[in-house]
């Protein structure tokens, strides 16, 4: 119990307090760094923490580590093989970069290539020309035919039956010309697509000779699948909570402060009681004189 005229409990010094906080709070993130470093193995390799260092803070030391990954032998078997092949198509694409230098050196041209086809209506009608031509005769001896025919027949010249076989005859000439026009069209347009095809692909290997350098840089720069990397799963992140110093500080002293003001306000009661009694005393006395 506190004595009469004792003083109250002093408050815990601050400084004191946050510097004991702060070496709390550091050593729980030590131990929680600790306990998340956890060492991982795969069928493809393998993870390790190992510490390589430390930093030194006030009342605590807080360790560096190295995170390690490993391939397993036959991964790492893998890992050098492809890098040996892959660095030399590498060594390749940069020896061959000279022939893109080469081959592209001077603008594209078609300078001494096919000229560019158009649709010839001369060689159409030239066509068209030879195919009357060739049929011409026939037609000569079908139409010296008919007038034989006809006059055998007593068909004379000028009347109804003789217009009739010569219409005939005229509509079949006809047709016949109209079958020439279109085969001599298809015949054009034949030779239209052959210069085209031939000018499309002299054009083709003049771009090949251009671009075939280049796809072979590409190609070896694609070379290989690459290497399995180890799969490493996701380390559990375990949390802790540090000390609460300054609340366990908090907590004594507002205990120490209750005891103090418990005992004083004893102290108060008693010492009321004891001035009542005096004073009681000092009445009865002065009735009886």
């Amino acid at each position: 119990m506190a004595k009469k005229g004792e003083s109250a409990p002093s408050a815990p010094d601050p400084s004191m307090m946050i510097g004991q906080q702060t070496q709390a709070n550091g050593q729980a993130a030590v131990t929680q760094g600790l306990m998340n470093r956890v060492n991982q193995v795969t069928p493809y390799g393998t993870l390790t923490y190992d510490k390589t260092g430390a930093v030194n803070m006030p009342g605590y030391e807080v360790p560096t580590y190295t995170a390690t990954t490993k391939l397993s032998p036959e991964q790492q078997r893998l890992y050098e093989t492809q890098t040996r092949v892959t660095q030399g198509a590498y060594d390749l694409a940069d020896q061959y970069t000279g022939r893109i230098g080469d081959a592209t050196k001077d603008p594209f041209s078609y300078e001494g290539l096919p000229n560019a086809p158009t649709y010839n209506e001369g060689y159409r009608q030239q066509q068209r020309d030879a195919i009357i031509a060739r049929n011409q005769p026939d037609m000569t001896r079908d139409q010296e035919a008919l007038r034989t025919r006809l006059a055998n027949q007593g068909i004379g010249l000028g009347t109804e039956a003789w217009g009739a076989a010569q219409d005939d005859m005229n509509r079949g000439v006809n047709d016949f010309r109209l079958g020439a026009d279109l085969s001599a069209g298809s015949a054009a347009a034949q030779q239209y697509g052959l210069e085209a095809n031939t000018r499309d692909r002299a054009i083709q290997e003049r771009v090949n000779l251009r671009t075939q350098p280049i796809n072979e840089v590409a190609a070896l720069l694609g070379t290989g699948q690459g290497v399995q990397n180890p799969n490493f799963i996701n380390t559990p992140q375990t949390q802790m909570q540090p000390t609460d110093v300054m609340g366990a500080y908090g907590q004594q002293y507002a205990g120490q402060m209750a005891q103090w003001q418990q005992g004083q306000k004893a102290q108060s009661g008693m010492m009321g009681g004891l001035f009542g009694l005096g004073a009681a005393g000092i009445g009865a006395a002065g009735m009886i004189i």
